[in-house]
């Protein structure tokens, strides 16, 4: 077997470079990770920048579900093979506080922060994938004169395509009367920070920015005679300019919204009774006439009475999609049966954090070769 084995990697061996790199752009992380062994060539090739990039073309919506426990314990769901499998946290050894916040989730690369605080600088990359961890540096909050007080810290994570360049923005809010906020912009590829144009709108409400279409997304509400209004402020990460996102006509009053991603697509979600979750997708992103909704009815169900929280995570290939409901479960909802089904993982709890990701090999090192 062994002799078949050398064999095989013999014949490829001996193809043209480039068509390796075609049949290698196919497979697996996991694999590619093996076969850096084979040869030199094959390693210069998979840890190439531009071959990463090819390979995420392939990969890049089979997204993969991951909770982490307390910032000590991961599980990996395969939604495609429907296949859990445990992995270890790098973060946990140089920050072990009690949970880690998820900042976002971009081709691959998960910007974490480990700590709650706000004056906090200790934010990190990580592939899950290739195991790879960055720490990113600091940059200090410059607060206003009439303010030592921060209302919030708020992030957003995501990929600027023009550029090739990943970017981090801070969203810091202040306590003073017209609730001034500082914002700025952290490039992985000059690895460093700058101040950009203050939010030019009210407050976001206390949720990191969603990356779709080049753009970081935030909710953003305000209330008049009691009934809150929301609209979306978008951040083009190329130009880094602000604008806003029309909601769909919904029938606005008392009932709490949040903005997420399913599918690619912006979406938005919120509660219209006891039992009835609306959902909204943006199709076309930045066509108002777009948005396209369904409502999924809530079934009576033993273990499923606190369903006042519902998250949409994510659409797996056939069409389903899966929710956390409450704290503690994880439930996967077929549109077309209006059936749920729990998804059980051993040691989830109400401190789980759930996010996707894509499998890639892009590396936080590979923009910024001074930072490594």
């Amino acid at each position: 077997m062994e002799k078949n084995e050398k064999q095989r990697n013999r014949s490829l061996s001996n193809l043209p470079l480039d068509v390796i790199g075609n049949i290698l752009s196919k497979l697996p992380v996991k694999c590619l990770l093996q076969w850096r062994c084979v040869c030199k060539a094959w390693r210069d090739l998979i840890s190439d920048p531009q071959f990463a990039k090819s390979h995420l073309e392939h990969f890049i919506i089979q997204e993969t579900l991951m909770l982490i426990e307390r910032s000590t314990y991961v599980v990996h769901y395969d939604m495609l093979n429907g296949v859990v499998e445990d992995l270890d946290c790098p973060v946990t050894p140089c920050f072990p506080y009690v949970w880690l916040n998820i900042v976002g989730s971009c081709n691959g690369l998960l910007c974490i922060n480990p700590c709650i605080y706000p004056k906090n600088n200790g934010l990190v990359l990580w592939n899950p994938s290739t195991r790879e961890l960055r720490e990113l540096p600091g940059t200090p909050i410059e607060f206003p004169t009439r303010s030592r007080k921060c209302l919030s810290t708020l992030y957003g994570f995501g990929y600027d395509s023009f550029a090739d360049d990943y970017k981090l923005v801070r969203v810091v809010a202040f306590a003073t009367e017209s609730y001034e906020t500082e914002v700025k912009l952290y490039s992985l590829r000059t690895n460093s920070w700058k101040r950009i144009e203050d939010f030019p709108y009210s407050v976001p409400n206390k949720c990191h920015g969603i990356f779709v279409s080049g753009a970081l997304h935030w909710l953003v509400s305000s209330e008049d005679d009691l009934v809150c209004t929301y609209f979306v402020t978008s951040l083009d990460l190329a130009e880094e300019k602000y604008g806003l996102l029309q909601l769909p006509d919904y029938e606005s009053g008392q009932s709490y919204c949040e903005i997420g991603v399913l599918g690619g697509c912006l979406c938005m979600y919120r509660f219209v009774s006891d039992i009835t979750f609306e959902v909204w997708f943006m199709r076309e992103y930045g066509m108002i006439e777009s948005w396209t909704k369904f409502s999924i009815t809530v079934p009576h169900i033993t273990g499923m009475e606190n369903f006042v929280h519902v998250k949409p995570l994510c659409c797996t290939e056939n069409g389903q999609i899966i929710l956390r409901v409450g704290r503690k479960k994880l439930v996967m909802y077929s549109p077309k049966e209006e059936l749920f089904r729990y998804l059980l993982f051993h040691g989830m709890s109400e401190h789980s954090v759930a996010v996707t990701y894509v499998e890639s090999l892009v590396s936080p090192y590979n923009f910024n070769v001074l930072g490594r």
